[in-house]
């Protein structure tokens, strides 16, 4: 089995998996592969592959890979899901206690030389709050996990609830998208983990804005597109909802004219949240996996289902 890998693995992560399987061979060009291990692959290298069955993406997300060509081919596509649960939770929580506890007004202060705690005017707390967290897969599940260690309700929505068999942590509540403006109304804090697919694209608009609490704070670690920009930024404005705490943005870099770097209620990082340093481990853990049970799709992990785009 010939196998093509377009991520930067150290020597010791290649090694194992030559010994995954003893038919396995690592080749130099994408025209020779069956297997292809990477973040991306384009129509032209697509075309060249003309031996390619299987492809186990480097990420969790895969909207960059569902082109026509892709979609409409019969190559089992499978994710890097499982890698990020652990940092993106821990993201959440750090963005979120960095507002709650005016963490950000007290850095502003370190690096002013300045003792401002008279800028600080209130803290908050979390316990007793709601969280509805959109998108309740593996990543969903561990941030309600740590959502019920600090005392808080925790509120899923998940395209399909009848699916259970594979959540690891229930929430208090599940509602799927039919209820979401539900679950917007009675959330104290809402967390996107959404991929970007048809369904989910421009996903919470003005409208969602709207039915959120007055004093809601918005978190964002999923995909950017997901949130219809224009209307975030006037919903922060227009005082719609407390804070934005944002990790993913409809165009990233966010653009240096974005009115989101000049709003006192919004705090930004670059698409860090699923940085760790277990990532390769993790990925090569998934993909190993994946080599000693494929062509039985059945028994793989994360295998796209090609008409919902994850």
């Amino acid at each position: 089995m010939k196998v093509y890998i377009a991520y930067p693995l150290k020597e010791e992560y290649l090694e194992r998996i030559k010994e995954a399987r003893n038919d396995v061979e690592i080749v130099e060009n994408i025209e020779e592969a069956e297997v292809f291990l990477g973040g991306h692959i384009s129509k032209d290298d697509l075309k060249k592959a003309k031996n390619l069955k299987w492809i186990q993406s480097s990420s969790a997300g895969i909207d960059n890979l569902l082109f026509e060509e892709l979609l409409n081919s019969d190559i089992i596509i499978t994710t890097a899901s499982g890698v990020h649960p652990k940092p993106i939770a821990e993201h959440v929580f750090a963005l979120l206690l960095s507002w709650t506890r005016r963490i950000n007004i007290a850095l502003r202060g370190k690096f002013e030389r300045k003792w401002n705690r008279d800028e600080i005017k209130w803290c908050e707390e979390l316990t007793g709050k709601t969280m509805g967290i959109i998108g309740y897969g593996k990543i969903g599940q561990e941030i309600g996990r740590i959502a019920k260690s600090f005392g808080m309700k925790v509120i899923g929505v998940k395209r399909d609830i009848n699916q259970k068999d594979d959540m690891v942590f229930l929430p208090d509540e599940l509602f799927s998208y039919k209820d979401l403006h539900e679950v917007l109304r009675r959330s104290d804090i809402i967390v996107l983990v959404l991929p970007l697919t048809s369904e989910t694209k421009d996903l919470i608009g003005e409208e969602e804005f709207k039915v959120m609490k007055k004093d809601a704070i918005f978190i964002n670690v999923g995909r950017g597109k997901t949130v219809k920009e224009d209307a975030l930024v006037k919903a922060l404005e227009n005082g719609q909802i407390q804070c934005a705490l944002l990790d993913v943005f409809y165009e990233e870099p966010l653009p240096e004219e974005s009115p989101l770097w000049n709003l006192e209620n919004v705090i930004i990082t670059p698409h860090i949240a699923g940085m760790t340093p277990y990532y390769d481990d993790r990925l090569v853990e998934i993909f190993i996996h994946n080599l000693k049970n494929y062509p039985e799709v059945s028994r793989m992990l994360n295998v796209v289902d090609k008409s919902l785009g994850y």
